[in-house]
């Protein structure tokens, strides 16, 4: 190799760029001189020559090993068409709030390049959508070029764009004449205006639909009163999921047997089901994976025949029910068997609150028999809330007095592991304090509102017989929620007693508070300079980490 007094000499202002035959670098070094100098300049230009060489290789090769490595070997035009497709999918996927912008980005992916352009023109997927938010004329080109895909339709009354002009109507008669190829429909519209046309379309064969939403923005006034509509008439084989929100059915339609997801919700017209209509629905469905029923007027009256009080659902994993009445709750609750639900909720309502002590009993037991006969079951009440997670974790939301909550919590002690949330501001503290008191596993706490006086209460462990118990001796995890500033107090005492490498003794803890398990403390939605300047008193080393959120 040369010397760098050799690469000095030939990299000198005015020198040539060597290229790979080294003429231009040749002639400028082989200045006249004597012989030895010449051949000692060749020799120089040939090691450039195969440094060059050895560079060149080098760049080949690191760019082959990045290309290999990002996967960018093809560029996209060189891309499948079948991958360009689901690529041009995925980029048309847009919220009903902005269907309108579809079209003009499937005229702008076209117009990239021919070959993109080719590939959307000849694809009858990516036009198969059609909706009230168009143009008619969009909508028949979408409907041309579609050719025979199954479609998706999408009506709601407010993205009517061509009203002046019979808009209506016009998409009404569209989208009948392709019913045959539905595959997805969704109507968000007002009673008031649409009801002929949503009576037009739920009376059509469609043979293809998997998925149907209706969802009557407001309360329909005298709409469908006698229950008189049925939707498809049993005519679509294929639908897998539907939606019903303020809209009634004739709720003794066949539905499908292959249903898997059935919602129905806010029916505030009095015309939402029976218990045993709705018992009658499960039994039709029992490939169902998911049920949600918030029907605030259901109630439990008449008496359900014997052969309608068990419906078994194997495949179901989330079953919902908002209702205002104790007694349809009970009897759906225990009506249904479903062992490998994961998910059950109950919206509350007004009916929580209103259990008396003496049914509070009965109701606990009610839920317990759920629990028990689903083992990985996630119980949650909204209202007056409970959540019970695989049985090994309990989240409490208490918003209210109920004195089942303390009859559930108690005869859950036994699981291991149990996170709680108390709305600090609309619970009676006593009640909680002797709920707490009764599930020493508690691991995780959160605190909304003024919790001053949870944590005073968490913070020193009460006098038992001489021996110091903490309330929550397990607590890890502690979250403060809009709470005020001088809950942290006692979390900057201990902070800065810790701070002073302070021997820890038991005085020490039962002085300076909350349980020497507590690992992570989470601060969320708090204002106020003096209270920023309490948290920068948090110190890292504290805990195994903390989090503050503004």
């Amino acid at each position: 190799m040369m010397d760098n007094s050799r690469r000095e000499s030939i990299y000198q202002p005015g020198a040539g760029v060597p290229d790979r035959r080294g003429s231009e670098l040749s002639d400028t070094v082989l200045a006249p001189g004597g012989p030895e100098d010449n051949e000692r300049a060749l020799q120089d230009i040939n090691l450039l020559q195969l440094s060059y060489e050895t560079l060149g290789q080098s760049i080949q090769y690191h760019i082959a090993d990045t290309t290999r490595r990002l996967n960018t070997r093809t560029p996209i035009h060189h891309l499948p068409n079948e991958l360009l497709v689901n690529i041009f999918a995925l980029t048309l996927v847009i919220d009903l709030e902005d269907l309108m912008n579809r079209p003009y980005k499937i005229i702008s992916l076209s117009l990239v390049s021919k070959a993109w352009n080719r590939i959307i023109y000849e694809t009858p997927s990516l036009w198969a959508q059609i909706s009230s938010a168009y143009s008619d004329r969009e909508n028949k080109v979408a409907v041309l070029r579609s050719k025979e895909a199954p479609l998706r339709v999408y009506c709601l009354e407010d993205h009517f764009r061509d009203e002046k002009h019979g808009g209506m109507t016009k998409f009404v008669n569209l989208a009948s004449r392709e019913a045959y190829r539905w595959r997805v429909a969704e109507f968000i519209m007002y009673p008031d205006v649409t009801v002929h046309a949503l009576r037009n379309f739920v009376s059509l064969s469609v043979p293809m639909m998997e998925e149907l939403k209706i969802d009557f923005g407001r309360p329909a006034k005298g709409l469908f009163t006698k229950g008189t509509v049925d939707i498809f008439g049993g005519k679509a084989d294929h639908l897998r999921y539907v939606e019903l929100r303020n809209f009634s059915i004739l709720w003794s339609s066949q539905l499908p047997s292959r249903l898997e997801t059935l919602k129905i919700s806010s029916l505030r017209t009095q015309l939402g089901p029976s218990i045993s209509q709705i018992i009658h629905i499960l039994h039709q469905c029992p490939e169902l994976r998911a049920f949600q029923l918030r029907c605030p007027n259901v109630l439990a009256t008449g008496a359900m025949s014997s052969e309608m009080e068990a419906v078994h659902l194997p495949s179901l994993i989330s079953f919902s029910l908002s209702l205002d009445d104790a007694n349809a709750f009970s009897r759906i609750v225990t009506s249904v068997r479903i062992p490998a639900c994961k998910e059950f909720t109950l919206w509350c309502c007004n009916v929580l609150p209103n259990i008396l002590s003496n049914e509070a009993s009965h109701f606990t037991a009610v839920l317990l028999s759920v629990i028990q006969s689903a083992p990985g079951i996630s119980l949650t009440l909204q209202g007056s809330m409970l959540d019970l997670k695989s049985r090994s974790a309990i989240d409490i939301h208490q918003t209210s007095d109920s004195p089942w909550l303390i009859d559930l919590a108690t005869r859950s002690i036994s699981w291991p592991s149990i996170d709680a949330e108390i709305v600090c501001n609309t619970i009676s503290f006593p009640q909680v304090a002797d709920l707490l008191r009764k599930m020493p596993s508690i691991t995780k706490l959160a605190l909304i509102g003024d919790s001053d006086q949870y944590i005073s209460y968490l913070s020193y462990p009460t006098l038992n017989n001489g021996i110091y118990e903490w309330v929550l001796p397990n607590l890890r995890e502690l979250s403060l929620e809009y709470c005020p500033k001088n809950t942290l107090q006692p979390l900057v005492d201990l902070s800065d007693k810790r701070e002073q490498g302070a021997e820890m003794d038991r005085g020490d803890e039962v002085q300076l508070g909350l349980p020497m398990k507590l690992e992570m403390i989470y601060v969320e939605m708090m204002s106020g300079g003096s209270f920023y300047k309490a948290l920068r008193e948090l110190k890292g080393d504290l805990w195994d980490g903390y989090m503050i959120d503004q």
